[in-house]
Parts: C-alpha cells; structure tokens; sequence
C-alpha cells in the first residue's frame, strides 16, 4: 500500500511565519506502537501549559489502523508549539518536496487557515512508516484562552497510484485556560444567610502577588505594555487574560502560566482584578 500523509495544520488566527523543523527532547511514541485509531469529529484539548505535553491518535484510514495509523505529540517549548507525526505504513514515498502532495507522502502547515500559504513539514521514513515534525510559532496562535486556536490535521492515505486519496482528520484546540472575563461570569457570587460575610478585599491587596518580576522574568520589552486580568476564588485564579501591547503571544502565554500558578489572598466570594505593567 502507498501512502502519504498531508498534515494540515490550520490555526482559526493569527499571524507571522512558521518555524523551523526542531528535535524534542521527550520522545514521542514510535510509528510502531501506533495501531489504535482516534475518534473522527472530535476536537482534542490541549493545554497550552501542560508540562509533559499530549498525544492523540489520528483516525484510521477504512482499512484500518493496520493500514495507516498515527499519533501527533503536542508539547509546547519557548518558542510555541512543538507537532510531531509519527505514522505507521508499510510503502512511503515522500517525493520531491513542494512537488503535487497528490502523488506522494507530505506534510503541509497551513497556520493561517484554509487557503493560506502552505509550508511543509519535511518527512523522515523510519522502519515502519515515517516521522515529521514543525513548530507552530506564538505568533500563529491568534487566541491564548477559552476556545483557543483550532489546529486541523488533515491526512491523505495514498493508496494506490491513481486512486483518490481518503482523507483523515485530526483537530487540535490550544488554549491556556479560562479567560478573566469567561471565568468571573461563570462562578456565582453566592451568600449564605444568618452568615457574618467576610470582609471584601481590594484590588490592592487581591493583586499583590503579580509583582514586576513576572513580567520582566518573561521577556516584557521596554517599549511594551501588559493589561492582566485574573479571576480568583480562594486563594486561587480560575482564570486568566493577559494582553501585551505590541502583540507578543509568547510573552503574553509566559506572563499567563505564572500569574495561573500564584496563591492570591483567601476569599470565598469571586474576584476580578486589574494590573497594568
């Protein structure tokens, strides 16, 4: 059997190139353990800030995942995030790169979404099939929070020479977290009655934790400006929305995971603060 994997990856937004091939230092699970088939119409969540990074298997071509089967490793690194393939098929053929991905194995990134300028992926064959690899930049991440940005993963198995390739689909949703706003709107602000309620903290206070250091550890540059919004509720944050003025998402993700991490002083009643740097 022929084979070959168009890899799409489309974010919903953003802007900016796409990086280049990288090598990860935690090693994604190899082609050959990959015989399980994902689920097709499902959306896999991954977190922006999840230290050991995701996996998910891409669905199976009709044959079966003795036929074609894959597994995208997510992780995410300074530079953005990391997609690595590795798939398992018994005939590669990679071609020529930027030649007709019709007519071989090829992983194309589409960052801006359907239609965009396509950059690829180069492939490696391994034993049993292939491994490709690309970082997705900051920068190609349009929204941090809530929904996030949709990555779509598209894969052609080529049968046969001639043939209509079957098309597979994988999508991807990053996000950090809650927003600021999503998360005060969706916790109650609940009072229990013949209860003495506590005393109601400033924003001063509230916002203490979120000292200079934090945005200076991440990179804030000179020149720019932060806007940091975070929702709390005994002692911690649900949720979080940080803007950096010019655009910088990579600041703006590094500025969130921390400010996600603090303990805030204990209230039982939700609390939306405001710190500008």
């Amino acid at each position: 059997m022929r084979a070959w994997a168009l890899v799409v990856l489309v974010a919903a937004c953003g802007g900016g190139g796409a990086g280049q091939p990288t090598q990860t230092a935690k090693a994604p699970v190899g082609a050959a353990s990959v015989h399980k088939c994902g689920e097709t119409d499902k959306t896999h969540d991954y977190d922006l800030h999840d230290p050991d990074g995701d996996e998910a298997l891409v669905p199976c071509a009709k044959s079966g995942a003795r036929d074609y089967s894959g597994i995208v490793h997510i992780e995410t690194i300074p530079e953005g995030v990391h997609i690595t393939i590795n798939a398992t098929d018994d005939e590669v053929d990679t071609g020529v790169l930027g030649s007709d991905v019709r007519n071989r194995d090829a992983v194309i990134v589409y960052p801006k979404g359907p239609g965009s300028k396509a950059i690829e992926v180069p492939l490696m064959k391994t034993k049993d099939g292939y491994t490709g690899d690309r970082i997705i930049p900051y920068e190609e991440l349009g929204k941090l929070t809530d929904e996030g940005t949709k990555l779509d993963v598209a894969i052609f198995d080529h049968d046969k020479a001639g043939e209509a390739s079957e098309e597979l689909h994988l999508s991807l949703a990053v996000s950090a977290g809650k927003s600021c706003e999503k998360a005060f709107e969706e916790t109650p602000d609940t009072m229990e009655m013949g209860k003495a309620q506590e005393k109601d903290l400033d924003a001063d206070k509230l916002g203490a934790p979120i000292g200079s250091g934090i945005v200076t550890g991440c990179g804030l540059p000179d020149s720019a400006s932060t806007d940091i919004c975070v929702t709390m509720k005994d002692g911690k944050a649900l949720g979080a929305s940080v803007l950096v003025t010019p655009t910088n998402n990579r600041v703006a993700a590094c500025i969130d995971k921390r400010v996600r991490q603090l303990r805030y002083p204990s209230s039982h009643r939700p609390n939306k603060i405001h710190k500008k740097f």
